[in-house]
Parts: C-alpha cells; structure tokens; sequence
C-alpha cells in the first residue's frame, strides 16, 4: 500500500499526469502506468474474497492527461494456466472513468488482472498482480 501511495504522489507530482482524474475515492486503490498510459483501479467491495463477485472502478489516462477508454479488463492465474470463468462487463462513466463487473476470482493464489486501453490508433495491454489469501 506503501508503494501505491508513493507512485500515486509521484505521479501527481508529474506535470505530464496533473490532468489524469485519480481520485478513486476511500484513499485507496492500485496505480499501474507505461510510457502511453496512466491507470488508476481499486476494487467494490474494497476487499476481494475468494467466490465473491466484485467489481473494479477504475480512471484511465493517456500520458498527456487525455482520458483514454478502457476496451477490456479479464484476470488469470498464470501459475495454473487458466482465466477467470466470468467475463466482465465495461461501464463507461465518461472523462476516462470506468466501471468493470462481475469480476470473480474462484480460488485463492496469484492473479494477473489485465487491462486493454486504447487512445486513438494506439492501443496496450497494462497488467497488474494481485494476491489472494
């Protein structure tokens, strides 16, 4: 949570990213950026339990602070080689917020949560690990 907080900081403190919107609200979430794009996510309900649905509330910008749109967001356990068994539905929310449902993770381990955003003619891939217990 550390680390969030201090890229979160750095990247506020970064004029090429003082326009991206990263209040995501509760004073918590993941920061997750490349050279293009700035994404900002955070789980409802905050916590993620094993067999329970939620969903992710996430803020999508390129790296000039433009919003970007969020194309899909899926999730898998690379250490067991399969996918989520839900597929999750985009809500746009405008200015670059989105809202992702029905995300579910059936067993606990090692999730990689991938996110495809798309700016223009210009499109990547962020990834993001997360642990559950």
């Amino acid at each position: 949570m550390r680390l969030a907080a201090a890229l979160l900081g750095l990247c506020l403190a970064t004029p090429a990213w003082a326009d991206c919107p990263l209040d995501l609200g509760r004073g918590m979430g993941w920061v997750v950026y490349s050279d293009h794009y700035l994404m900002a996510f955070r789980s409802d309900p905050a916590r993620i339990e094993v067999g329970e649905p939620f969903a992710l509330v996430l803020n999508v910008c390129t790296k000039s602070g433009a919003p970007a749109e969020l194309l899909a967001v899926d999730a898998q356990m690379p250490d067991h080689r399969h996918f989520m068994n839900y597929r999750a539905s985009i809500k746009s929310n405008g200015d670059g917020r989105f809202r992702a449902e029905g995300m579910l993770f059936h067993m606990p381990g090692r999730w990689e949560i991938t996110f495809d955003v798309r700016a223009g003619e210009e499109s990547e891939r962020l990834t993001h690990d997360i642990i559950l217990k």
